[in-house]
């Protein structure tokens, strides 16, 4: 089981995917996942997947919601929800890493992104309020998808 963050922690929101990871780190969540952090690579996307196991990837995502929501879906999911993906903050947008991925017979079965509506995705500004209280549904998001694997 992995769970990915994707994303740039200088970057305001962008960086929600490493503070969840970061938060897993200090309480002690997930101890059975790898806990990867990815930065702005989405193409490593491909590298890090665990072909046989769950996968969850946690990023930023204009999805035309309310700063701070969380949606969690399908990599089938990724065109129709984030908006502008393939111009994303990371260049090689997940849509596009995941299209790879199916390409090359790489995209395990058990994949889902948990979207988090970025409020200011500027460079040294930290998480917004709205993201940073939404830490924990991000992790009650990736319980549910955890607690699908036992």
């Amino acid at each position: 089981m992995k769970i990915i963050a994707v994303g740039n922690s200088f970057y305001g929101d962008d960086g929600v995917g490493a503070a969840v990871l970061e938060h897993a780190r200090t309480v002690g969540l997930w101890p059975r996942a790898e806990l990867v952090d990815l930065g702005t690579d989405a193409l490593a996307l491909i590298d890090h997947l665990d072909p046989a196991g769950l996968n969850v990837v946690i990023d930023a995502a204009n999805m035309g919601r309310e700063p701070g929501a969380v949606v969690a879906f399908g990599p089938e999911e990724v065109r129709m929800r984030i908006r502008s993906d393939h111009l994303s903050l990371h260049g090689f947008g997940l849509a596009e890493a995941f299209d790879l991925a199916r390409r090359l017979d790489r995209l395990p079965a058990r994949v889902t992104v948990v979207g988090v509506e970025p409020a200011r995705v500027e460079i040294n500004t930290g998480l917004s309020e709205a993201v940073a209280a939404a830490v924990p549904e991000i992790v009650a998001a990736i319980n549910v998808e955890v607690s699908r694997e036992h």
